[in-house]
């Protein structure tokens, strides 16, 4: 029945256009942070896992007081894409996080879209088709800070206007 359903709504997709890289705010932003994981390649398959996989990046410019990385599925059937992780205030200074890294023990971490401030592992609908999980990290040259666990939005609100360079990580996933 799910297998059906997911067939069914296999033309509704929130969209790559609604990514944050694609946000306005950040259309002037150098895409020059160099995003990879040794878990899996550019636009290959991301594991299922509930941890979430192992990242490195080089490129972080001068000035980097923060990163941030937001993990999201464009292609969830929803207006919007659909928010994995939120990590904030990741120190500049470090260049990778391990296999299980996106957990709010080890990292602050945001809203994801179920509400919780965890990783959500992929989990598209059976039958929808393969679904991209957009990894995006973000060098912000001021740390800024939350009462309560930021939204995916309300953390873009927050560093508008404050980013120095982007990179992103695209996965795959079907189920």
């Amino acid at each position: 029945m799910i297998r059906v359903l997911g067939r069914l709504l296999r033309s509704w997709r929130a969209g790559a256009d609604h990514r944050v890289a694609e946000d306005p705010r950040f259309a002037f932003v150098p895409r020059t942070l160099d995003l990879r994981s040794p878990a899996f390649a550019e636009g290959k398959e991301l594991s299922a896992a509930p941890s979430s996989p192992p990242l490195a990046w080089s490129g972080v410019p001068p000035g980097t007081k923060t990163l941030a990385l937001i993990v999201e599925d464009v292609d969830a059937p929803l207006p919007r894409p659909f928010v994995h992780a939120v990590a904030y205030a990741l120190d500049p200074a470090t260049t990778s996080l391990g296999a299980g890294g996106l957990d709010d023990t080890l990292v602050p971490l945001g809203l994801n879209s179920a509400r919780g401030t965890t990783y959500r592992p992929p989990q598209p609908i059976p039958g929808h088709g393969v679904h991209r999980y957009v990894f995006t990290l973000l060098a912000v040259n001021f740390v800024p800070h939350f009462d309560q666990p930021p939204s995916r939005g309300r953390l873009l609100d927050a560093i508008a206007g404050h980013v120095l360079a982007l990179g992103e990580l695209t996965a795959t996933h079907e189920r």
